[in-house]
């Protein structure tokens, strides 16, 4: 049994979503592990009281400009310009209009952007231990 890829999304619409993405490696682990993995990461989300959705997927997804723009909590014009700006990999479809993001590329992206957000925290908490005045 594969498992592909896991996600859970935590909120609602009027909140600010929250996702948390586990990877599950089929050939680590037996299913059992795989299993517990992804149940201890729902069990985490229920806790919180608030409503979870989950899908289940394989990293070789292709996902549409709107599935990554839900996913990533943006406008589907905003992803088309990341595309654009190459920040974002995408594929034209041949003798299309019609574009396909890799889940990868999406997954890839999206830790680029939290690992920019941390570093960004930090920098901040740096500057406050330092007593440097708020802009």
């Amino acid at each position: 049994m594969q498992l592909g890829q896991f996600f859970a999304t935590l909120g609602d619409s009027q909140e600010c979503m929250t996702m948390k993405t586990i990877h599950i490696d089929p050939t680590a682990g037996n299913a059992e592990q795989k299993i517990s993995t992804i149940k201890e990461a729902i069990e985490d989300l229920l806790d919180s009281d608030k409503t979870i959705a989950v899908t289940v997927a394989d990293e070789d997804s292709l996902l549409s400009p709107q599935q990554a723009a839900d996913r990533l909590g943006f406008s589907r014009q905003h992803v088309r310009r990341l595309i654009e700006a190459g920040e974002l990999e995408a594929r034209q479809l041949p003798n299309s209009s019609h574009w396909k993001i890799p889940l990868r590329a999406l997954l890839v992206f999206e830790e680029s952007r939290s690992a920019a957000e941390e570093r960004a925290d930090q920098s901040s908490r740096s500057l406050d231990e330092l007593g440097a005045p708020a802009e």
